[in-house]
């Protein structure tokens, strides 16, 4: 009779009636991402290189692809969407359904676009979703063995010297390389003239043949004409030295602070991408990069692996933009 007597009244059921739908909707909104994240794989993944095969990016998402197959006990498929300077990829992966089926192994590039004003740049700390930082692999600036230059302080002093006149040739204009060779001129005050190619062979041959005094070139670019005997390498730019050039001195121990640079390589997801689907990627991908036989396997190419997950990515996102964010700005530099 109670229940008979309150629902009569339009008012209060007309208020029920609200609360109720209220409460369904919000567990409505609830449900996929919680069913999502219990059930998620169910199905294949699918990471996205943004640049053509053979690369960077793309061999490391081939290295850790079947690997993370068995971890999560389904298909991961790597496609290629190149063009742009890995916008179309980015692009694609940021439009891709939050869902954690569509990933996206993406380059240093990816801090650089947007400061560099590159038609269709995204950023990164708010348009897509950190999963784990894989790694990366410094630069090393590169002489002829029998230049004049001989190490390092003395590249310094007679840069000092004459502002600009020393030339160095860089993978291209926008690429980290570069980069790394603006963000050294801002902490030493020096001058060296950036000679763009279009890649880091060519870079690299540009400095072998005397066209260029100086090259600077990824690692891996660099190491075959170092073991040869053709170039030497003045110093790198990590934070530690490369295990296979011992003897030559990082930036900061050759006293230059706050100057290091790298490729990296991160893996993301699109933006909104349920925190729970997100955590189980992440520790699948630093599971994987843990491995003895994973991280020895990148090292041989070239690839210093990190590992680390969401968390740390975000905090490493942040710093990568705004250290680029300043180079850029004071270098004055644009790429339309």
């Amino acid at each position: 009779m109670l229940t008979k007597s309150v629902f009569s009244r339009p008012a209060l059921r007309k208020k029920f009636c609200a609360v109720l739908g209220v409460a369904v909707a919000g567990l409505a909104a609830l449900a996929p991402t919680s069913a999502t994240a219990a059930g998620f794989p169910d199905r294949p993944i699918r990471i996205i290189v943004p640049f053509a095969p053979g690369g960077a990016s793309d061999l490391i998402a081939r290295v850790i692809s079947g690997p993370l197959q068995q971890e999560l006990g389904q298909p991961v498929i790597v496609e290629n969407h190149a063009g742009a300077n890995g916008n179309i990829g980015i692009g694609y992966v940021a439009k891709a359904d939050p869902d954690g089926y569509t990933l996206l192994v993406a380059s240093s590039v990816i801090f650089v676009n947007l400061p560099l004003q590159r038609p269709g740049s995204l950023d990164p700390s708010k348009d897509l979703t950190p999963i784990a930082d894989l790694g990366g692999s410094p630069d090393a600036l590169l002489v002829r063995t029998e230049s004049e230059i001989r190490d390092f302080a003395d590249l310094l002093k007679r840069a000092k010297a004459n502002p600009g006149h020393i030339t160095l040739s860089s993978p291209g204009i926008g690429s980290i390389s570069q980069l790394g060779v603006e963000l050294l001129d801002v902490r030493t005050g020096i001058k060296l003239t950036h000679v763009p190619y279009t890649g880091a062979g060519p870079a690299v041959q540009a400095g072998l043949s005397g066209t260029t005094e100086l090259a600077g070139v990824n690692i891996s670019a660099a190491m075959p004409l170092i073991k040869a005997g053709k170039m030497r390498a003045l110093v790198q730019t990590g934070d530690k030295r490369w295990f296979e050039l011992p003897d030559v001195p990082t930036l900061a121990e050759a006293g230059i602070r706050d100057a290091e640079s790298e490729t990296l390589q991160i893996l993301l997801a699109p933006p909104k991408t349920p925190p729970a689907v997100r955590d189980k990627l992440s520790e699948a991908v630093v599971k994987v990069l843990r491995s003895a036989q994973i991280r020895e396997q990148l090292l041989k190419t070239g690839f210093g692996v990190s590992g680390t997950g969401s968390a740390e990515l975000k905090k490493l996102i942040d710093v990568e933009m705004a250290k680029w964010r300043e180079v850029i700005s004071q270098a004055n530099l644009k790429v339309n």
